[in-house]
């Protein structure tokens, strides 16, 4: 997963055009297509995308390629986006890809670990990796377990069993009327952090409205953890 230098994008003006145009140029790279065939869709509108210090990293964490992972590791964050190609590039595949689709009998994919219940918040050890034959990997399971920490098991699942798109979805992180630490500014500067009531639910990387406290005024922030935003 290579890191894509913040200095390759500085043309792009915010976080999300910075992302787009690193994720556009990473996407065709992959798929041995022009970049201008490469359409990153629309996040959803409460999604606001951070800053990133440290430069984007791109991966494939499903079999197909509709939905690339996003990371940043300063701050820490991710975003799963859907991309696609225009004119002749809706099922790229170069030769190298070709070649090793051919090869590719074994497929590593993500299971539970152990039994799963439904509206349990997934932790490092609820998952693991297993191969199986590549025939019986479809594009609806996981195959990298990296990202779904903090996930909500939808439905009960057997210790074993792989783990598909629809057994999971982003938890709640933040709930209305719960107690919010919100942190502004950046680490290398200057940083606060203020306690806030939760206006509203949110889920990671999602925008929600909280209450100072103390002064009463109404603030912005994006989840980015249990209990914990940070400020636009």
């Amino acid at each position: 997963m290579p890191l894509i230098a913040v200095s390759a994008i500085l043309h792009a003006a915010t976080p999300q055009e910075q992302m787009n145009a690193a994720l556009i140029d990473w996407v065709g790279a992959q798929n041995g297509v022009p970049a201008s065939q490469v359409q990153v869709m629309p996040l959803d509108s409460r999604v606001a995308v951070q800053p990133c210090a440290a430069g984007f990293s791109f991966d494939y964490p499903f079999v197909n390629r509709e939905n690339v992972r996003v990371r940043c590791l300063k701050p820490n964050w991710q975003l799963f986006v859907k991309v696609g190609f225009t004119g002749n590039s809706s099922q790229p595949t170069t030769a190298a890809a070709a070649r090793t689709q051919q090869a590719a009998e074994i497929r590593q994919v993500v299971v539970a670990a152990t039994n799963l219940s439904a509206g349990q918040i997934l932790q490092r050890e609820s998952l693991k990796l297993v191969q199986l034959d590549a025939e019986k990997v479809s594009s609806s399971h996981y195959l990298d377990p990296n990202g779904l920490e903090g996930q909500e098991v939808v439905r009960a699942v057997r210790a074993g069993e792989p783990i598909r798109l629809s057994d999971l979805r982003p938890a709640v992180l933040i709930r209305r009327g719960e107690q919010v630490l919100l942190t502004v500014g950046s680490p290398k500067t200057f940083e606060i952090s203020v306690k806030a009531e939760a206006m509203q639910d949110g889920k990671m990387g999602e925008q929600i409205k909280l209450r100072n406290t103390e002064s009463g005024r109404t603030l912005s922030g994006v989840v980015s953890g249990k209990g914990t935003a940070r400020g636009l």
